[in-house]
C-alpha cells in the first residue's frame, strides 16, 4: 500500500504522541520519515527508511565503522582460509527474542533461505548477499561460509546480514514474521504496522538497552518532525535538512551530523535511445551547468563536499584524482550545441523528496539547468514508487530519477557496481538502468580480485570512467542531519547503525 500523508495525517500522529502518558526517560520516541513497505522483514531493505527500525530488532553479523573497517557483531572473528572460504566464530550466549539459540545452525539456515526461500531471496537486501551460495556448521559457534567468487570484503558485506530465527519464520511465514519480527537485537516488537513500531527492551539480550520502551512513528514531512522534536513530543527526528539545524538549536534541542557513504544525484537514463541524455556530451553538459559548490555553501551551510563519482571520499575505491565537474555554463552550452541541442531541450525527472535536503537539491539543479536552456520538470514520487520502479514492478518515465550512489553496507565502490552497472542482470535478475559494456571487464576483474591493492587500482579506473561518462548529475556527498533531545546521550549513526543499547536520558 502506498501511503500519502496530508497535514491532517501528520496532526493525528502528533496527537498520538501528545496523548500517551509516559514515565520520564522510560520511552524513546522517534519520528521517522518512512517505514519500510516490507514491515520487519530482516532482508527487506537496506535503505534509510528500513535501517533505523530494523536495527532495533536485529543484530548484524558485523558492523562497519566510520573508516570502513569491520567490527564484531554476531560474528566475533573471521578468517579467510582461501579466496572463497571464510571461517566465522560466533558470539556465545546469544538468543533470539523467542528463546531459541543463535548458533551455527541458525547462520546456515539463514544462508539457505537467502538462496532458496522464494520470499527471502527476492528481497532487496537478500539480493546483495547472493554471492554467498552455501554455509556449513563446523561446531556450535563456528561456521564456514563459501563465496561464489573471491570476495576480500565479505566481513564488511556481512553487515547487511540480519539473521532471523528459522523455526519462527517457518511457523509464521513471511507475512506474519514481517508484522512480528524476531531477532537478537535490543527491542522485542509488539506492534509493527503502516504507521508505527512499538517495542520493549529485550532483557535477555547480549546488549540490553537502557531505555525500556521504543516507539517509532512514521512522519514524512520534515517540518512536522522538527515540530514534534521542539515541542517535546519525540526525542529523535531523523533525516532532516541542513536548514533545520538553526530552528532545532533555537528551540533548545541539539543536532547530530553523521557522515554517510551516499552521494545525492539524478541518475541519467542513458539507455533510453530517444532521450537527449543518451549522448555523453549532453550528460556532461548537465553536470557543467549545475553549480553544486554554491548550493553546498549556501543551502547546505557548507557541511559537506561536492560529489564527483559513485563513491564518497570515505569509501574504499574513491579516486582522489577525480575532481567534481566545475560550474561552467559556457562549456555546457558548447557541449549541448555539439550534441545538436543549441537551444536546449525539455526533460523530466522522477524524484523522492521526503527526506533531508532532497527537495532543495533537485530544485537547485532544475534552476541551474534553465540557465543553459534545459527545462527540467520535477515529478514527485513516493519511496514505495521508487522501490517498485527499481525492481521493475513499475516502469521508469522520463529522462532521469533520484537515486543515491550508496556505499552501504560495505563502504566500498563495489556496492554501487552491483546496483548501477550491467551486473544488475546477474545480481537482481532485471534490466539495469546504467549499463556501459566497455567498463564491464574492469568491473568483473575488480569483483574477482582478492588482492586489495590490485583491486583498488581497478576501482580507481571505474570511478574515473563513471565520472567521464557522467552517468548522473552528481551533486554532493550526503551528511545525515538528525534532531535529538538535548538530554538523550550517545546518539550517533555509523553506517546506518544506531547504538540503541547505549542510549540513555540525563536529567539535565
Amino acid at each position: 500500500m502506498i501511503r500519502k500523508f496530508s497535514g491532517m495525517a501528520a496532526a493525528a500522529v502528533l496527537a498520538a504522541f501528545a496523548s500517551a502518558a509516559l514515565a520520564d526517560g522510560d520511552t524513546l520516541r522517534i519520528a521517522h520519515h518512512s517505514l519500510p513497505a516490507q514491515f520487519g522483514m530482516p532482508y527487506g531493505t537496506y535503505g534509510t527508511n528500513g535501517a533505523l527500525p530494523l536495527m532495533s530488532v536485529y543484530d548484524s553479523m558485523t558492523y562497519v565503522d566510520r573508516v570502513g573497517k569491520s567490527q564484531p557483531g554476531l560474528a566475533v572473528s573471521w578468517e579467510a582460509k582461501d579466496e572463497t572460504t571464510w571461517v566465522l566464530k560466533l558470539r556465545p550466549g546469544v538468543t533470539f527474542h523467542n528463546g531459541a539459540p543463535f548458533n551455527a545452525d541458525a547462520v546456515v539456515a539463514n544462508v539457505d533461505a537467502l538462496n532458496n526461500d522464494e520470499v527471502v531471496k527476492n528481497q532487496q537486501a537478500a539480493r546483495y548477499l547472493r554471492g554467498i551460495p552455501s554455509a556449513r556448521r563446523l561446531d556450535d559457534l563456528t561456521v564456514e561460509i563459501k563465496t561464489a567468487t573471491p570476495n576480500p570484503i565479505l566481513p564488511r558485506q556481512l553487515a547487511i546480514m540480519r539473521p532471523h530465527e528459522p523455526k519462527a519464520w517457518a511457523d509464521m511465514g513471511a507475512a506474519g514474521y514481517g508484522r512480528q519480527p524476531i531477532g537478537t537485537g535490543p527491542y522485542v516488537i509488539s506492534i509493527w504496522d503502516n504507521e508505527k513500531v512499538l517495542g520493549t527492551a529485550f532483557t535477555e539480550g547480549w546488549r540490553v538497552p537502557k531505555i525500556k520502551n521504543l516507539e517509532i512513528w512514521e512522519l514524512p514531512e520534515n517540518a512536522a518532525r522538527v515540530q514534534a522534536l521542539c515541542s517535546g513530543q519525540v526525542d529523535l527526528a531523523n533525516q532532516l535538512a541542513p536548514d533545520d539545524i538553526e530552528p532545532i538549536e533555537d528551540c533548545g534541542q541539539k543536532v547530530v551530523l553523521s557522515p554517510t557513504s551516499n552521494t545525492i544525484n539524478l541518475i541519467l537514463r542513458h539507455r533510453v535511445a530517444e532521450s537527449p541524455v543518451s549522448d555523453v556530451r549532453v550528460r556532461q553538459a548537465l553536470n557543467y551547468a549545475y553549480n553544486k559548490t554554491l548550493f553546498i555553501d549556501t543551502v547546505l551551510h557548507g557541511v559537506t563536499r561536492p560529489a564527483s563519482q559513485p563513491a564518497t571520499h570515505r569509501m574504499s575505491g574513491f579516486n582522489a584524482e577525480t575532481g567534481p565537474y566545475p560550474y561552467d555554463p559556457e562549456k555546457a552550452r558548447q557541449l549541448l550545441a555539439e550534441a545538436g541541442y543549441p537551444n536546449g531541450f525539455d526533460m523530466m525527472a522522477e524524484v523522492v523528496i521526503s527526506t533531508g535536503e532532497f527537495r532543495d537539491t533537485f530544485s537547485a539543479i532544475a534552476n541551474d539547468l534553465k540557465g543553459v536552456g534545459v527545462n527540467l520538470e520535477i515529478r514527485i514520487i513516493t519511496i514505495p514508487d521508487l522501490v517498485q520502479k527499481i525492481l521493475r514492478i513499475k516502469q521508469w518515465e522520463g529522462d532521469a530519477f533520484s537515486m543515491m550512489y550508496e556505499g552501504y553496507p560495505t563502504a566500498d565502490l563495489s556496492s554501487n557496481m552491483n546496483t548501477h552497472s550491467c551486473r544488475v542482470r546477474q545480481t537482481g535478475g532485471r534490466e539495469p538502468h546504467t549499463c556501459l559494456q566497455e567498463i564491464m571487464p574492469t568491473i568483473e576483474a575488480m569483483m574477482a580480485e582478492f588482492d586489495l591493492d590490485k583491486r583498488t587500482e581497478l576501482q580507481w579506473n571505474i570511478a574515473q570512467f563513471y565520472h567521464d561518462q557522467a552517468t548522473a548529475i552528481f551533486s554532493h556527498e550526503r551528511v545525515q542531519v538528525d534532531g535529538v533531545n538535548k538530554n538523550l546521550m550517545n546518539y550517533e549513526v555509523v553506517n546506518r547503525a544506531v547504538p540503541y543499547h547505549a542510549l540513555y536520558f540525563t536529567s539535565n
